[in-house]
């Protein structure tokens, strides 16, 4: 579904920002980007969405090169939530930026005004279509940005740090969403700061240190190899550092924590 083929890329001739990147990922997977501010993690998802181009190797979507292809056509199978959602922002009403990109995929009637139902209510806004999205606050503003991008059933969702700025309440809509594109078979690449989101939530993860991909890894692996972490420049998830200290096999969610710690109470152990 995605290949990333040792891609290298650099704003300025001979300094690369990224050299000789190297993955793939397939549908369904929830990879998680991570690494310290300036490590290219943004660069690289403008890599993935064709709006850069390698200076070196290749990317391919769905099959397309996104050297080849224009990006409005890539666009139809890679869709993108930016680190400034509400950038992405330019309707009078929330249904009206809900519509936009499915009128340009040419619904209408019946079939466009369920798919802005349907986004609505995924992004916990049921009723407020016909507000004017700077009239709401900033953690809803930010889910219409996800919403607008969700309504066209892009076979892949990057999002660069989705979760920055939510409320309890828009966090927790946020992952339920994750969950459900994963459900459906969407690959979700995501860049994110929160290593306890991060846990909760990825597969898998892509760690970038000085311009190259340092792991691979799935989730588990990563964050419990202490290498990897120090060379990414990321936190152990608060609920992985409590299980570990409490003797605990690695939990990457309160609810592995939960269970894990009740099983060892129950077994007296």
């Amino acid at each position: 579904m995605l290949a990333v083929e040792n891609v290298t890329f650099a704003y300025v001739e001979g300094s690369p920002v990224l050299s000789g990147i190297d993955f793939s990922a397939s549908k369904g997977e929830v990879v998680a980007i991570v690494g310290r501010n300036g490590a290219g993690k943004s660069t690289l998802l403008r890599l993935l969405n064709g709006l850069y181009q390698p200076a070196e190797g290749r990317v391919v979507v769905d099959g397309l090169s996104t050297s080849d292809t224009p990006v409005h056509e890539l666009a139809q199978h890679i869709g993108t939530v930016f680190q400034a959602p509400e950038q992405q922002i330019f309707n009078a009403t929330i249904r009206g930026e809900i519509a936009f990109g499915p009128k340009q995929q040419g619904l209408s009637g019946e079939a466009l005004d369920k798919r802005i139902a349907e986004v609505l209510q995924r992004i916990g806004l049921p009723d407020s279509g016909d507000e004017h999205p700077l009239d709401i606050d900033a953690s809803a503003r930010r889910l219409v940005a996800v919403g607008s991008v969700l309504a066209m059933q892009p076979p892949i969702l990057l999002l660069d740090e989705p979760q920055r700025g939510l409320d309890k309440a828009a966090m927790q809509r946020l992952e339920t969403i994750i969950a459900e594109e994963k459900a459906r078979g969407t690959l979700v690449l995501l860049v994110c700061h929160d290593m306890d989101f991060v846990a909760r939530r990825a597969d898998r993860v892509l760690a970038l240190a000085r311009g190259v991909l340092s792991a691979d890894k799935l989730t588990a692996e990563f964050f419990t190899d202490t290498a990897l972490t120090e060379a990414a420049g990321v936190e152990t998830p608060d609920v992985l550092s409590l299980s570990l200290d409490l003797g605990l096999p690695p939990c990457l969610t309160p609810t592995a924590f939960t269970q894990a710690y009740m099983t060892r109470r129950v077994g007296g152990t």
